[in-house]
């Protein structure tokens, strides 16, 4: 007896999420191999590093009130992998919600589940940290991880293999997820500081944590953006017609395009999207570039600011983790809120964005300080526009700064 189709009504039923889930974590070890007690000091230093990383980014970025405000309002939690999985793939399924679809296929269901999975999968062996903006209707904090959790428990998120879990608190706002086996796999592999390393992270956490409350209505923004992107790639798929690819396949390629490394060098990713969308998704396409270069090149360029009286191997530990980065394609260790977005519609954060935004931000405080650049924080119309981020005059000009 063949399966009933599934309805459709938004690009989020064109993904079976509990599958992806699951595929993703049948094929994700679940990390390095430590003794208990190495597990828990990893917890407990990235949950110290996060506490003293907020107020630190909020005097170098000169926003100590959104810093506070991050620090009453966002959602820490120390993860394992399957609970990055988890917490992603919600994130997702709630954006793309917001997001029309037609109806379709179940072989390109399939197909595009799949491809979600191993997207998911490969994300969670990388990323060391993660934001998750609160979108338009987000279940209450804890939810997506825990179903089964009592009215007022604080659900428990982690994984028997690794032993590396931590306690949700019950609080609203930005949702950041410190990926305890992806820090210590790193620690080992390179050497690295065993506490700089998680100061390190959760300060370039710390401050995408700060981007967001310093304006209230960005991740409403990104992911208005981002929904048209998505939008654009499933309403481009609606080819069958004319003997096309059906509606799933639209978030599939997109997906699948995510998947490579890097793109061929004479087809790069974003030029493939863009022969999939039209005139005003490819805007909206770089505007989404531009915000996600600044953000990073923000986080960047706090990072700037610490030096070894703070942090003492600081600079073998800046050497250490951009030549990792660079290696990895833009999306390995201090990531923060773009890898996410940017897998999802296919676009392969290279190190050139880390590079522009960083290079725009320091631009910035050097003529007209953070007291300046922090007027990006104002509205929508604040943020550069793409032709501005290799012209921060241009900005600044515009800001009349």
């Amino acid at each position: 007896m063949r399966p009933s189709p599934v309805p459709v009504s938004t690009a989020a039923d064109l993904i079976d999420w509990d599958v992806a889930v699951r595929l993703a974590r049948a094929v994700v070890p679940a990390g390095p191999r430590v003794p208990a007690a190495t597990r828990r000091a990893t917890v407990a230093l990235l949950r110290r590093s996060i506490a003293g990383a907020l107020p630190w980014a909020g005097r170098i970025s000169g926003l100590p009130d959104a810093a506070r405000s991050a620090s009453a309002t966002a959602e820490i939690l120390v993860v394992d992998r399957a609970g990055l999985i988890t917490a992603s793939a919600a994130w997702l399924r709630e954006l793309m919600d917001g997001c029309a679809a037609p109806d379709g296929g179940l072989g390109a269901r399939t197909l595009a589940t799949a491809q979600v999975g191993a997207v998911l999968g490969w994300l969670s062996t990388r990323l060391l940290g993660q934001v998750l903006p609160q979108l338009d209707a987000r279940a209450p904090a804890g939810a997506p991880f825990d179903a089964a959790a009592r009215p007022g428990a604080r659900p428990a998120v982690g994984d028997s293999r690794t032993g590396v879990h931590a306690e949700a608190d019950s609080r609203t706002g930005a949702r950041l997820l410190l990926v305890a086996p992806n820090v210590l796999e790193i620690r080992q592999r390179l050497d690295l500081d065993v506490l700089d390393l998680p100061a390190w992270v959760a300060l370039h956490e710390a401050t995408h944590l700060i981007q967001l409350n310093a304006a209230p209505w960005l991740a409403g923004h990104l992911a208005d953006q981002l929904r048209v992107v998505v939008g654009g790639l499933v309403a481009a798929s609606r080819s069958a017609a004319a003997g096309g690819p059906g509606p799933y396949a639209g978030i599939a390629r997109a997906v699948a395009l995510a998947r490579s490394a890097d793109a061929s060098p004479t087809e790069p990713v974003e030029l493939l999207l863009n022969g999939f969308l039209g005139a005003p998704e490819r805007e909206h396409l770089a505007r989404l570039s531009a915000i996600l270069a600044l953000l990073e090149g923000h986080a960047e360029a706090v990072l700037d600011a610490v030096d070894p009286s703070r942090m003492p191997s600081v600079h073998r530990l800046r050497a250490v983790l951009d030549r990792t980065r660079r290696a990895s394609g833009g999306s390995g260790p201090g990531a923060g809120a773009g890898p996410l977005l940017n897998r999802l519609i296919g676009m392969e954060t290279k190190e050139a964005q880390y590079a522009d935004g960083a290079a725009f931000v320091r631009a910035v405080v050097e003529r007209v300080g953070y007291t300046g650049l922090n007027t990006v924080w104002g509205g929508p119309a604040n943020l550069p526009l793409p032709e501005e981020i290799p012209r921060p005059d241009r900005w600044i000009e515009r800001c009349g700064l």
